[in-house]
């Protein structure tokens, strides 16, 4: 037999550890609007900045854009809401995508004290460098496990530790766990501040 090009006997590029569920504060690194009228949504970029986790999706993002083998990195620290638009066909509860939106900017305004948006997408840039909370969700895929933001919530709740944990997603390419990891408790919430500017966006 023809011996093998390239071939190389080598170890499995490690895999970065899975954020836990449960809440952490963050802070708005960025914001944006993706897609086209009527669908479109409103991006938000975060870091955590406090606690043991704090930098966590930006060292993630660093690892696996160097461990790159079959698909490209992404930065999994990323919440879109639906921009709730009665003309997008494709929504056919435009009410929800309005009370997400509601829930998610009253995390904001009630972790930033004396905040308040006006609605007008125009200035979405407002939210950026505010501080909030994220609720970790859990889920699977195929067997694989994996936690999402789930949704914003008040910061200080997460600091007092009084934020309830997310139901987990359901698995619908196999067996879902009977539970998920428990979040470990942030430690000291001393802020960090963590640079994403060169982050693709």
């Amino acid at each position: 037999m023809a011996k093998i090009k390239g071939f190389k006997s080598e170890a499995p590029a490690k895999g970065f550890p899975m954020l836990p569920k449960g809440a952490y504060v963050a802070g708005i690194k960025n914001v944006k609007i993706e897609g086209d009228a009527p669908d479109q949504r409103i991006v938000f970029r975060v870091e955590i900045i406090e606690g043991e986790q704090a930098g966590y999706f930006t060292k993630r993002y660093n690892h696996d854009k160097d461990n790159a083998q079959q698909y490209e990195a992404k930065y999994k620290g990323d919440y879109k809401i639906q921009i709730p638009n009665p003309d997008n066909e494709r929504r056919q509860h435009p009410e929800w995508d309005l009370k997400k939106l509601n829930n998610t900017v009253w995390a904001i305004e009630t972790s930033n004290p004396g905040f308040r948006w006006d609605g007008d997408t125009d200035h979405i840039g407002q939210f950026k460098g505010k501080t909030v909370g994220i609720n970790m969700q859990y889920g699977t895929y195929n067997g694989i496990g994996f936690t999402r933001i789930g949704q914003f919530c008040v910061a200080d709740d997460v600091r007092n530790g009084i934020v309830q944990p997310m139901k987990d997603l359901e698995d619908r390419m196999g067996d879902a766990p009977a539970s998920a990891p428990a979040a470990a408790a942030p430690a000291g919430f001393t802020p960090v501040e963590v640079d994403t500017e060169e982050l693709p966006f």
